[in-house]
């Protein structure tokens, strides 16, 4: 082994704004809670060293790894910020994960010490093809961090310069590390407090830890840079991990030195971690709830909770992402027909606050009605099948006045035909009169069909005794959007949209035409989809 470099040069350190890694809306003032323990990296000037954590009994007091595969590092000022030299061979004759850190920017930002984390990867072969190996510290809080709160993590983030130093161990030579910018980092939580590391090679999430926050940081090297994460927590957090995130990989450019006549290629970088502290919001999180009425009913009211933390401020409701005009209260009332079912947000700001809200579902419920069948009368042609269609939704039953219990019935003889359906929003019945007979009028068109593919009423179209002239068919859903389109009497429509199977719904049809008399015709009604 070749140590080269044994004094460290004094580099003055930097500092950036803060990384939010969240959109501009996303805000809230805060106080300072001493939740982490050490939050410098500070050991007892009895134990002046430098090493790994967990390796050869090397304790850093309130934290440790949540891995024991990955080196996480240990750099304190009264070792020049060097782990020995003896340590360091030991470890590659050992490990084949080991770390050789670059050169820790000075001054460091807070106390005496450092931690190390690595993100490793390798465009080679063998176990260096492995895209998660990575290292982490890791703390069990001294408070609970509450389900649903809002909170902030600053801390400093050291990019090292390549240093001189080499080392030959028994798996592989370890070449100087540098800090690759930029780097993202993630934090993660656990809602108990680990009592073992975990033989995991790669990401805290392996292990059931919860991500909480990313942040991308850069930095040229030899410099220090402050990161923040403003984060959520949607269950109580006891401990804390913070490294690199996990979908960072670097196999873009390799590092590439000669060592003992050897080219060496290797992907592997250091980063230096200080200064730790935690923020909790002055402010709760604004959620969204139904305060009054049921999806069975015609309208209800949303608020935006808890109201009261926020009198003063400005409001904007969204719905599916859309600003709603002039809907800027705390409440918001929405019906079936005016705004109607989605997904409704409330953002909130003032001078020290902007958030937005959880999404909300308005999904409004089908009501059973006596119109579920049409009109209460409908002639037919004798010889054909009217399909009666009663679907409501995918949660109804349904009984007909023979007994079955499907959504449809089909009729070919003359009679009233009763359904009774039910759901949570309650019961109805429905009945209809057919009457079949000989058909003296130009064109017949069906109420109903079923495109499943089965060779039975899978298209839509009309009948005729004699053929229109000036014919146009158009077929439109709901939304007054075009599906079909057609000038020729003999074509129908398949319960496609360019390709795709249109849903179960009920479409409208529109028809003009000229008789053989030469008069005109105007004819618009409904057809119900089924399968």
């Amino acid at each position: 082994m070749c140590r080269l470099i044994k004094l460290l040069p004094l580099l003055l350190y930097s500092v950036t704004a803060l990384s939010q890694g969240q959109d501009s809306c996303y805000r809230f003032p805060v106080k300072p809670v001493s939740f982490i323990n050490n939050p410098s990296f500070e050991i007892s000037p009895l134990a002046c060293t430098s090493g790994y954590l967990g390796q050869f009994n090397f304790i850093l007091p309130s934290w440790t790894t949540p891995t024991n595969e990955m080196l996480t590092g240990y750099l304190n000022a009264c070792t020049n910020f060097l782990v020995p030299d003896s340590l360091v061979l030991l470890e590659a004759n050992t490990n084949v994960y080991s770390a050789f850190f670059p050169i820790v920017p000075q001054p460091i930002p807070d106390g005496q010490g450092v931690v190390a984390v690595s993100d490793f990867a390798w465009g080679g072969g063998g176990l260096d093809t492995y895209p998660f190996r990575k290292s982490y510290v890791n703390t069990c809080l001294s408070g609970v961090l509450k389900k649903d709160s809002l909170y902030r993590l600053d801390f400093y983030v050291g990019f090292g310069a390549e240093g001189k130093d080499y080392v030959h161990g028994t798996y592989r030579n370890l070449v100087p590390e540098f800090s690759q910018s930029p780097e993202k980092f993630t934090l993660f939580g656990l809602p108990n407090c680990p009592s073992v590391q975990l033989p995991l090679l790669g990401c805290p999430s392996v292990a059931g830890w919860q991500a909480l926050a990313s942040v991308v940081v850069s930095g040229s090297p030899a410099s220090w840079n402050q990161a923040s994460m403003q984060f959520r927590v949607n269950q109580d957090i006891l401990a804390l991990a913070l490294g690199p995130s996990c979908d960072t990989v670097f196999t873009r450019q390799q590092d590439s030195v000669i060592y003992m006549g050897n080219d060496i290629h290797q992907n592997q970088y250091s980063y230096f971690l200080d200064k730790l502290q935690l923020y909790q919001a002055a402010v709760p999180f604004p959620v969204v709830k139904l305060v009054s009425g049921t999806f069975c009913d015609q309208s209800v009211t949303l608020m935006m909770q808890p109201a009261a933390a926020y009198a003063g401020s400005n409001m904007q409701w969204y719905r599916n992402d859309t600003a709603l005009s002039g809907e800027i209260q705390d409440t918001l009332q929405t019906t079936r027909t005016n705004y109607g079912g989605g997904w409704y947000q409330c953002r909130v700001f003032n001078d020290s606050v902007c958030l937005l809200s959880d999404s909300f579902y308005v999904q409004w419920n089908a009501i059973p009605n006596p119109s579920l069948l049409g009109d209460p009368d409908t002639a037919g042609c004798s010889g054909d099948t009217i399909l009666l269609n009663a679907f409501l939704d995918s949660g109804s039953t349904y009984l007909w006045q023979d007994g079955s219990t499907n959504s449809s019935f089909s009729v070919s003889r003359s009679g009233t035909y009763q359904v009774t359906v039910s759901n949570t929003c309650g019961t109805g019945s429905s009945q209809k009169t057919i009457t079949f007979g000989t058909c003296h009028f130009d064109l017949s068109i069906p109420n109903a069909f079923t495109p499943n593919g089965d060779g039975h009423n899978d298209v839509f179209h009309v009948r005729y005794t004699q053929q229109p002239q000036q014919y146009s068919l158009n077929i439109f859903n709901r939304y007054g959007q075009r599906l079909f389109s057609s000038a020729n009497p003999s074509e129908g429509w398949d319960g496609t949209y360019k390709g795709v199977p249109q849903p179960i719904d009920s479409y409208v049809w529109s028809i003009r035409y000229r008789d053989l008399r030469g008069t005109h015709h105007s004819l618009k009604g409904n057809v119900a989809l089924i399968r």
